[in-house]
């Protein structure tokens, strides 16, 4: 037993790394369906989830990382045929930069794009910050040291931020973007409270 265990380790790791490999194919293959399919997506996001565990399980934090590696790996070539495959377009390119300039005889947006602008960069933030000190707060709870609680707020803070300011950018309606935000900030208060954090 002693002597077949340390092979097992790098074996979970190499067995992570091929099931990204595999979750980013399966996630091509599925995004090129002429119709989308939640099974065809759902099965290469649960490879997505199993890949980076059973790495981790392997060789911890290295696992992770070269599972993770081996995946953005695949994702780049399989980025790289598809941009030099794709064919040439036939339309005139837009003036407009990543959809900050309006076109000729398009209203500005002003407005929009003010009230846009600060749901996704202080008021997100400030409910990432609420969410991540509600998690300080639980983990104080669980009795974590104030070092280890403080090192994870710190690292779920811009995690959080960047999280939510993609999901906001996708939503359609501003009832969702205040909903999305006031979930993790209220979530935060309430765990800053009932943990005594401030």
């Amino acid at each position: 037993m002693s002597e077949t265990a340390p092979l097992v380790w790098p074996l979970l790791t190499l067995a992570g790394a091929a099931t990204v490999v595999a979750a980013v194919l399966q996630l091509r293959r599925a995004w090129s369906l002429p119709r989308r399919s939640a099974a065809a997506n759902g099965v290469g996001w649960a490879l997505m989830l199993v890949g980076p565990a059973l790495a981790l399980a392997g060789d911890g934090a290295w696992g992770l990382a070269v599972a993770s590696l081996c995946g953005m790996a695949a994702a780049a070539l399989l980025l790289a045929h598809a941009g030099w495959t794709a064919p040439r377009g036939k339309g005139r390119a837009s003036d407009r930069k990543a959809h900050m300039l309006p076109e000729k005889g398009e209203p500005r947006a002003l407005g929009r794009r003010l009230l846009t602008f600060l749901l996704t960069v202080p008021l997100a933030f400030a409910a990432a910050l609420l969410a991540a000190v509600g998690a300080r707060a639980l983990a104080g709870m669980a009795g974590w040291s104030d070092a280890d609680g403080n090192a994870m707020a710190l690292l779920l803070l811009p995690l959080l931020w960047g999280i939510l300011a993609f999901w906001l950018l996708m939503l359609p309606r501003r009832r969702s973007q205040y909903t999305l935000l006031a979930f993790p900030a209220a979530a935060g208060l309430g765990l800053i409270f009932v943990g005594g954090a401030l």
